[in-house]
């Protein structure tokens, strides 16, 4: 009998581009999936691992069932209904006993891809009354939340990629990893036809990464520092920006605050020692300060990179301190850049939020002191929420989307600490090495079994866009939407659930249609006209203008150069990262075919299966190590056993490998993971408490044939 086939039009959720797709599916099974030409914004564009959705959702290792872990310590299936009940019960034991500080919720990235599990479990978590609240944000980019706490933020909007003459890329790969930084719509889908175009009208393009990246490779003006340099080389371009006036005075005057402050602080930092501690020449940073200061419009923007860098505060400091010397924001009367199609419209304004540092005010853990900062603690602090003695330890964790027994540093630390908690419920499609230790596994649909719409990435898009998706494909009948868990969680819990303004009753809970309704009621398409249009809707310019200032508005101004921005200064001028012990730099890259830990374990899907380490092949001959030989890396954190690979990209002293691989069951042959490397020692950044997860200073030897991996 033939197979029944069929065509269906969705859009990808495995990172924030969400590609328009085609699927063709057979018997109620994705075989194929492919661009969808018609789509606005991806043009047809899809990446090697949206292309293997099928896999994703069809794979011999997806979990149709949910999961719970006897006394034996094995998984063995329990109904949903069931999972929620016992896990309510026992988070009211804990609650009951430790106070709701004891439970903690976690969001991964995947998490942000589902447009109702967000809101969704944010809802339950504010009913548990706990403040312990983490995400990946914290682990990756929260420098980004820093700067703008201690800057402020310029409320009339950024300039815009698709007019820019100028951009200047630095810790981010676009053309691999489908994200140009900051989430303003620049070089997110189609990235490299994307780029190639631009530079055809005109753009000057400027990347800053250690590797000849293959965005790099279409730059006109690559600066390539030493790992973990980034802050001082920003500081250089700020000198030559400001010594040689380059910079927007009439903005500056207006709307900052520090600006001789910043000159002193800069004044120092000549591309002379630029070259002597970055290792870039001094004449291309003169270059490279006076392309990006000479064109009329164009940002810089920064990825994770910077954000994961040591010094990574300060250098997302001086990223934006660039933007802001050289005036690159919307003034009074132009365009607003007004990407809201589903979600609010936001006014545009020309004033400055003024910083607040309200991390000095928020819920302050007893693990260093650290702060809440946008009402979530530092993932960088939640081993030791969890194994540090006190009355509120986390002793029960929600894992939604994401996978920190692979994301957070110092690897060992981590996996003790989920081993010790009390419960560990992890919300996810496969057996990850978070729901290996975990006592409950909720099985949810994946992205092709829901309904959905793109009102969380409208941020990514490069014009006002939206589209909404049905579910293509039925669930297996012992899944549930992650959305669904969290509301029945809060009702097992006795804990109302308002969403979108108002209370949902869990006894006769809403569809996802209806759901993703109320969260567009605010929108400019109606929701009925958004679900007809197949490949998603463009909608058009919506006249929106920057505005003028407010009487209170126009009395701030962004704080160029704070004091202890200042001191974060002169300590990264000081600083020397490799040793003898330590002599190279480990730096993570991205790969096409895996987002973090998701599509590591699809067999075929990433070249080799594994995660080398690049090193120079002048560097290989110089250790007596040859392509393809295993060795070891040790860190002052730990050691780990990988395979070489000379490559021609990387800077001399670099060694590079990706995030996210490797596996608690030693059966798997996934690669290994780099926190192994990561987590302990000097480097951890105040205020946020981010650990050094790039530019680890790290020695590589041969591995002697019995030493274990």
């Amino acid at each position: 009998m033939r197979p029944v086939t069929s065509r269906h039009t969705s859009y990808c959720r495995l990172c924030a581009s969400s590609c328009g797709v085609l699927l063709d599916v057979e018997d109620g099974r994705i075989a194929r999936v492919l661009g969808d030409a018609h789509h606005p914004i991806s043009g047809g564009y899809t990446c090697p691992k949206g292309r293997r959705g099928g896999d994703l959702v069809h794979g011999p290792d997806r979990l149709t069932t949910s999961m719970r872990c006897t006394a034996a310590g094995e998984h063995e299936p329990v109904p949903v209904a069931a999972a929620v009940t016992e896990i309510a019960a026992r988070l009211r034991t804990i609650v009951d006993r430790h106070g709701p500080d004891a439970v903690a919720l976690f969001m991964g990235t995947q998490q942000n891809f589902a447009a109702l599990t967000p809101p969704m479990a944010r809802a339950w978590f504010r009913g548990t009354g706990s403040h312990k609240l983490f995400s990946t944000m914290t682990i990756d980019q929260s420098a980004k939340w820093v700067v703008a706490e201690r800057m402020g933020t310029y409320l009339g909007g950024r300039q815009r990629f698709e007019d820019a003459d100028v951009w200047l890329l630095a810790g981010t790969n676009p053309v691999v990893s489908g994200n140009g930084g900051d989430g303003d719509g620049a070089v997110v889908q189609n990235p490299s036809v994307t780029l190639r175009a631009a530079r055809e009208r005109g753009l000057r393009l400027i990347v800053v990464d250690p590797r000849r990246t293959e965005t790099a490779a279409l730059a006109d003006i690559h600066l390539a520092p030493r790992p973990g340099t980034d802050a001082v080389l920003f500081a250089g371009l700020l000198h030559v920006v400001l010594a040689e006036h380059l910079h927007d005075p009439d903005f500056c005057r207006r709307y900052t605050a520090g600006l001789g402050g910043l000159v002193d602080a800069v004044t120092g930092v000549t591309p002379a020692v630029v070259q002597r501690i970055c290792g870039v020449p001094a004449d291309r940073v003169r270059d490279a300060a006076r392309v990006f200061a000479g064109g009329s419009r164009g940002m810089a923007t920064s990825g994770t990179g910077l954000c994961m860098g040591p010094h990574s505060n300060l250098a997302e400091h001086l990223v934006a301190a660039l933007n802001v010397v050289c005036g690159r924001y919307l003034r009074e009367g132009e365009r607003a850049d007004d990407r809201a199609v589903l979600t609010r419209h936001q006014p545009a304004r020309a004033e400055v939020a003024p910083p607040t540092r309200a991390y000095e005010r928020g819920f302050r853990s007893r693990i260093g002191g650290v702060r809440a900062m946008r009402g979530e603690l530092p993932s960088g602090i939640l081993a030791d929420e969890i194994l540090a003695p006190g009355p509120d330890r986390v002793r029960a964790l929600i894992v939604s989307g994401g996978n920190p027994a692979a994301a957070l540093p110092d690897r060992d630390k981590a996996l003790r600490a989920l081993r010790s908690l009390d419960l560990l419920v992890c919300v996810d499609p496969r057996m990850s090495d978070t729901a290996r230790l975990a006592d409950y596994v909720i099985a949810p649909t994946t992205m092709y079994e829901r309904a959905d719409h793109t009102a969380i990435m409208e941020p990514f898009f490069p014009r006002p866009f939206a589209q909404f998706t049905p579910a293509v494909v039925a669930p297996p009948p012992g899944v549930v939407d992650d959305w669904r868990f969290f509301l029945d969680l809060a009702a097992a819990s006795g804990q109302p659930v308002k969403f979108a303004g108002r209370i949902l009753d869990p006894g006769a809970p809403p569809t996802s249609e209806e759901l993703l309704a109320m969260t567009a009621e605010r929108g400019r398409v109606p929701f009925t006209d958004l679900v007809a249009a197949r490949h998603g809707r463009l909608v058009g310019d919506s006249g929106a203008v920057v505005g003028p200032a407010t009487e209170e508005g126009a009395r701030h101004r962004l704080a160029l150069m704070p004091d202890d921005v200042r001191a974060e200064l002169r300590a990264a001028l000081t600083d020397t990262a490799v040793t003898e012990q330590f002599p190279l730099l480990l730096t993570v890259r991205r790969i096409r075919e895996a987002v973090n830990s998701t599509g590591t374990r699809v067999p075929g899907l990433v070249p080799g299966g594994t995660n080398p380490a690049g090193l120079h092949p002048d560097d290989l001959a110089g250790l007596g190590i040859a392509d393809g030989q295993v060795v070891t890396l040790r860190s002052v954190s730990g050691r780990l056993r990988a395979t070489v690979r000379a490559d021609a990209t990387l800077a001399r002293g670099t060694v590079s490998m990706t995030h996210c691989f490797g596996s608690v069951d030693p059966r798997s042959k996934v690669g290994v993971n780099v926190n192994a490397l990561t987590g302990t020692g000097d480097g951890v950044q105040t205020i946020n408490a981010m650990p050094t997860m790039t530019a680890v200073p790290v020695a590589v030897e041969r591995a002697a044939p019995e030493e274990d991996v």
